[in-house]
């Protein structure tokens, strides 16, 4: 899709990735403290599944915390932290605060310092990160 100057296809790449690494970071803060409260990932994923809150990103993200399918979505969270980086200096840039976006690049650089930055080390597996931080398991 044409979107004007040159770069512009970039910052669209860098926006499409904010809204998903968003997903991917809302999905596991839930998922643990619904874990916390007494609420399975599987009861979670019985309730948002088929609602207005289920998207492909939220399938593909849930075929790992829920199915154990590591290869789900094959993005990984050092690739992730990168963009997310991108977006912080693209906001920057424009003089727009960001804070939603440094929340969301907070949470994966947490899980790439606590050892998830190797090259099979995907976003839905920031799940895992954010249960362990919180004592949690899923």
């Amino acid at each position: 899709m044409h979107l004007g100057q040159i770069g512009s296809g970039h910052k669209m790449k860098l926006l499409n990735n904010f809204l998903s690494l968003g997903y991917a970071a809302l999905y596991s803060e839930a998922l643990a403290l619904s874990e916390k409260v007494g609420i399975s990932t599987e009861q979670f994923d019985s309730v948002i599944r088929g609602s207005r809150m289920d998207c492909g990103f939220y399938q593909t993200f849930m075929g790992y915390a829920v199915e154990g399918n590591r290869d789900s979505h094959k993005f990984t969270m050092k690739n992730a932290l990168k963009d997310l980086r991108y977006l912080e200096a693209m906001a920057d840039e424009a003089a727009i605060a960001n804070p939603i976006g440094n929340a969301i690049k907070n949470s994966f650089a947490m899980a790439c310092s606590a050892g998830g930055d190797g090259a099979e080390d995907y976003v839905p597996h920031l799940v895992d990160f954010v249960a362990q931080r919180n004592g949690v398991n899923i």
